[in-house]
C-alpha cells in the first residue's frame, strides 16, 4: 500500500509539474514578463509553503553553517534553472523544453563517468546514444518550432539542475527539511526576481496585472511551484528517489500533450521521436540503477 501510495503521489507531482509550460505561456500571453510572472510565483509559494510548516510545526530556523551552502543552491542552481526553463517557453514548445530539460540524468551520468571514473554498464551507454540522437532529432533545423535559442536554453536548464542537485547533496543541508528548503528557495527567488523588476525600472505589474495573468500565476503557484513538491518530497520518501526519477519521466509526456491540445502547438514526427527518445533514455538509466541496487541487496543478503 505504501509503494502504491508513493507511485500515485509521483505521478500525481509529474502531472502538475507538466502543466507549469502550459499555465507560464499562458501568464505571458497576458504581458506579464519572466521576472514578474517569477516574483509572483516564488512569493505565493513560499506563503503556501509556510502555513504547510506551520500546520506541520516545522521550525524554519536555519544553522549558520547551513547558510553559505543554501544560497550558493539557490543561487547557482535553483534561480538558474527555473529561468532558463521559463525562458525556453518563449522561444520553443512546452514539450520539447521540458523534454529537454529531462536530460539531467544523463548529465549526471557523464558527471559520474568523467569526473568520479564510475563505470557504466550496457544499459547506460545505450542510454547515452539514445539521448544524443534525441536532442539531435529535437535540435534539428528541420524539426517543427526550431529555435537554437530556445534548445539551447532547455539543455541549459538541464545543466543549472544538474549543480542544483549536486548542491542541495551537502551534508549541511542534508539535514534541513524539506519543506524548509523548499521555502526558502522559493522566498529567495521571489525576492530576487523583485530586485530585477526595480533594476530594470519596470513597473508594469503594480498596476495593470489582469486577473487573467493572476489566476495563471495563482495556478503555477499552488500546484507547481507547492502542491507538486509536497506530493514530490512525499513520493520519493515513500519509494525512492531512483523509482521516483522513472515515474517522474511522465512530466514531459503530460507537457507535450497538453501544449498540443491546449496551446496548439505544432508537432512533426521528427520532433516527437526525439522527445520519446529523450524520455526513454531517462528510464534507462533509472531501470539500470534499479538493476543494480537489486543486485547489491543480493550480495548482501548471501
Amino acid at each position: 500500500m505504501k509503494q502504491l501510495r508513493g507511485m500515485s503521489l509521483i505521478i500525481a507531482a509529474a502531472t502538475l509539474f507538466g502543466f507549469m509550460p502550459i499555465w507560464t505561456k499562458q501568464a505571458y500571453a497576458t504581458g506579464l514578463s519572466i521576472s514578474e510572472i517569477s516574483f509572483l510565483r516564488f512569493g505565493l509559494a513560499a506563503v503556501m509553503i509556510r502555513i504547510a510548516m506551520h500546520y506541520r510545526r516545522i521550525d524554519s530556523h536555519v544553522r549558520k553553517q547551513q547558510i553559505r551552502p543554501l544560497f550558493l543552491s539557490i543561487f547557482i542552481g535553483y534561480i538558474a534553472t527555473n529561468l532558463t526553463l521559463s525562458l525556453s517557453y518563449k522561444y520553443i514548445s512546452s514539450g520539447i523544453a521540458t523534454s529537454l530539460h529531462y536530460l539531467f540524468p544523463v548529465i549526471i551520468m557523464l558527471l559520474a563517468y568523467f569526473i568520479y571514473h564510475e563505470k557504466l554498464n550496457c544499459y547506460k551507454w545505450m542510454a547515452l546514444v539514445i539521448s544524443l540522437t534525441g536532442i539531435y532529432l529535437v535540435a534539428s533545423p528541420g524539426g517543427s518550432n526550431f529555435s537554437l535559442r530556445g534548445v539551447t536554453l532547455a539543455i541549459s536548464s538541464a545543466v543549472f539542475f544538474v549543480i542544483y542537485v549536486l548542491l542541495i547533496n551537502h551534508h549541511q543541508l542534508k539535514k534541513m527539511d524539506s519543506l524548509v528548503l523548499a521555502f526558502y528557495s522559493c522566498l529567495i527567488s521571489s525576492l530576487v526576481f523583485l530586485i530585477f523588476i526595480l533594476m530594470r525600472g519596470n513597473w508594469s505589474m503594480m498596476l495593470p496585472i489582469t486577473l487573467k495573468g493572476f489566476f495563471y500565476v495563482t495556478l503555477l503557484s499552488f500546484f507547481c511551484s507547492s502542491t507538486a513538491m509536497i506530493f514530490f518530497i512525499k513520493g520519493v520518501q515513500s519509494i525512492g528517489s531512483i523509482n521516483a526519477s522513472i515515474l517522474s519521466t511522465f512530466e514531459p509526456v503530460v507537457s507535450l500533450v497538453a501544449g498540443i491540445f491546449i496551446l496548439d502547438e505544432p508537432l512533426s514526427w521528427q520532433t516527437s521521436m526525439g522527445c520519446i527518445m529523450i524520455i526513454s533514455a531517462v528510464i534507462l538509466i533509472g531501470y539500470s540503477n534499479l538493476a543494480k541496487d537489486y543486485v547489491t541487496r543480493e550480495k548482501v543478503n548471501k
